[in-house]
């Protein structure tokens, strides 16, 4: 297995080489970097990166702290999902919404090609399908 070293500046030219495109370019683009997972705390945007060597890398929030909420409110998280699915949402909004509908984390599972949203505890979370492309 082929070594890789997880970087902030790899990072940031995956995002640069998807910026523009739908999530699931962002998701291969990381793929073929080697991440095979990444955890974000929605209330610090601290994104935990895992390479496909389990090797970590945490990047810290770079974004004002947000509040979320102790009630899961599942049909306005499938809405935040959907909004920034779309294109209408920027980035900081969906995690907003996501705090609101009380999201604390996600995890993005490239290699199960899915997206955890998870509430307060582990009773409450939302799944989705991330697309091939």
């Amino acid at each position: 297995m082929e070594f890789i070293e997880l970087t902030e500046d790899l990072i940031k030219s995956v995002e640069q080489k998807s910026a523009g495109q739908p999530y699931p370019y962002l998701v291969k683009n990381l793929k073929e970097a080697g991440v095979d997972n990444y955890v974000v705390k929605v209330g610090n945007h601290k994104t935990t990166y895992t390479s496909i060597n389990s090797e970590k890398l945490i990047i810290p929030g770079d974004i004002p702290e947000i509040e979320c909420a102790e009630t899961f409110e599942l049909e306005n998280v499938k809405a935040a999902v959907k909004r920034t699915q779309d294109g209408i949402t920027d980035y900081v909004t969906f995690l907003r919404e996501l705090g609101a509908a009380g999201i604390h984390s996600y995890v993005a599972d490239l290699s199960g090609m899915k997206v955890i949203y998870q509430g307060p505890n582990s009773e409450y979370e939302y799944e989705e399908v991330i697309p091939e492309v």
